[in-house]
């Protein structure tokens, strides 16, 4: 019987894509670490991709790793939109789902094919900033592995 085996990633190491000293803008991004993840907000108009590497299992008790499903904690206000979850394996697009998350305090499952993890995992999502007071609050991430022959 195969062992089954939870990894996650704490908030505080999320990691935006788009910075002002990156491409030169003025998307006016905050963000602010601590104990309980990490807050970010940016002018309104503007959007963002926030990345959060998840420890990644490609071997487990001496088996194959195969990743199965993954889940997002993080609290969006109404003034954010979450639109879009990547869930990369290295270069490698392995999951991309169009969502429209706002106004809500919640672990999101993300359904993963299960497949063979060979490569590191990230969480990537794209978040809208429509009015000048959206934030999200990204408390963490993780992946759920099982061992196989």
């Amino acid at each position: 019987m195969a062992d089954y085996f939870s990894f996650w990633t704490h908030g505080a190491s999320l990691i935006a894509e788009y910075t002002e000293e990156g491409t030169n803008t003025a998307n006016g991004l905050f963000i602010q670490r601590a104990g309980w993840g990490t807050r970010v907000s940016q002018n309104q108009g503007t959007w963002n991709w926030f990345h959060l590497a998840v420890p990644s299992a490609t071997e487990l008790d001496h088996w194959r790793s195969y990743h199965m499903h993954a889940w997002l904690d993080m609290e969006v206000n109404n003034f954010a939109v979450v639109t879009d979850i990547h869930v990369r394996e290295g270069a490698n697009l392995i999951y991309s789902s169009g969502v429209n998350i706002t106004g809500q305090n919640n672990t999101f499952p993300i359904n993963l094919d299960d497949g063979r993890c060979t490569r590191p995992l990230v969480i990537c999502v794209r978040v809208r900033f429509d009015r000048s007071f959206g934030q999200v609050i990204f408390r963490g991430a993780g992946v759920n592995f099982k061992e196989a022959s």
